[in-house]
């Protein structure tokens, strides 16, 4: 299959891209390289920078006739919730517009589906297990910005500009490959640097969805080639909320660190919320998805990641 990936160069897309190119799917990627990087992609794998939010529709729609793409994997945006909040305009800009460029060039030319990297965030702050039915009423913009996306999308099925669009409502995802310090690997790199009596953490009283972002790219990848027709919005997650408190006293455990871990009041967000949990029983139905890599596998392979980036940097 010829795939398009947009935000193919960043955390997501790079585990996306190796798991396509196993497949045998031909791909092209479109990232304007301002997060994503280079070395992310397959040497095989072309590279159109461009940045998506910018770009006029009949110029990305040639681009995805010229690769004869029939379907796109839509990664590009701006997630990092503390960036969001400072830049609203510039968030807007990214992932509404360029969600709203991207469905008109899929209008104008051979696209036949599209997967969009959307979030759990789009439901209320309620200390509840989510299921696709419930309301979206997010609570910050970054949630709003992939709401209002969602409309786009489903829009864009009922009036026939695309068969098949598929929303991946993403719960925490980490892993290997992190372009953006959310908290397991920032926590990773305060346990390693160890220059305080304490490891001082922000908001620990939370449950989190933590699912490997391996897991998350094979998810892209059924939606891409299984999906059926229709519109599906579908929580992608393993199911099972983990206290924050919990996953970094187990990054304390295998690297070795003896600390006591304190929350630092100061450091809490207003969009901070008790538990964000989803059901997954959608998506097994619909792709055939669930989550497989264990909590400690994948946390063991995110520190190799970090601890290995500063011996590669030296050399």
């Amino acid at each position: 299959m010829r795939i398009a990936v947009t935000g193919g160069a960043g955390f997501i897309g790079k585990h996306a891209l190796d798991w396509l190119t196993e497949q045998g799917h031909e791909l092209i990627v479109i990232d304007d390289l301002s997060k994503g990087r280079r070395e992310h992609l397959p040497p095989h794998v072309p590279l159109l920078q461009f940045d998506l939010s910018r770009m006029k529709a009949d110029e990305l729609a040639f681009h995805f006739d010229k690769a004869g793409s029939e379907a796109v994997i839509h990664l590009a945006a701006t997630h990092f919730i503390p960036d969001c909040i400072r830049n609203p305009e510039r968030t807007f800009e990214i992932n509404a517009q360029g969600t709203h460029t991207l469905l008109e060039a899929v209008r104008r030319s051979q696209v036949s589906k599209v997967v969009f990297a959307s979030t759990l965030d789009v439901y209320a702050a309620v200390d509840e297990i989510h299921s696709e039915s419930d309301k979206p009423a997010p609570g910050n913009i970054y949630g709003l910005t992939k709401a209002l996306s969602e409309q786009m999308l489903e829009y864009a099925v009922r009036a026939g500009d695309c068969p098949s669009v598929v929303a991946l409502r993403l719960a925490n995802v980490y892993g290997p490959n992190e372009t953006n310090s959310h908290v397991i690997p920032d926590a990773i790199e305060r346990i390693v640097k160890g220059d305080e009596p304490s490891l001082v953490m922000g908001y620990l009283g939370s449950a989190r969805d933590f699912v490997y972002v391996k897991d998350v790219a094979r998810a892209f990848g059924l939606a891409a080639t299984r999906a059926p027709a229709g519109f599906w919005a579908l929580n992608t997650g393993t199911g099972t909320g983990v206290p924050v408190r919990a996953v970094i006293r187990k990054l304390q455990d295998l690297l070795g660190d003896e600390r006591p871990l304190r929350e630092n009041a100061e450091a809490f967000r207003k969009f901070d919320r008790a538990s964000l949990t989803p059901n997954v029983d959608a998506i097994a139905r619909v792709i055939g998805w669930r989550a497989q890599t264990p909590l400690e596998e994948g946390l063991q392979a995110t520190i190799h990641d970090v601890l290995l980036k500063p011996a590669q940097q030296a050399a």
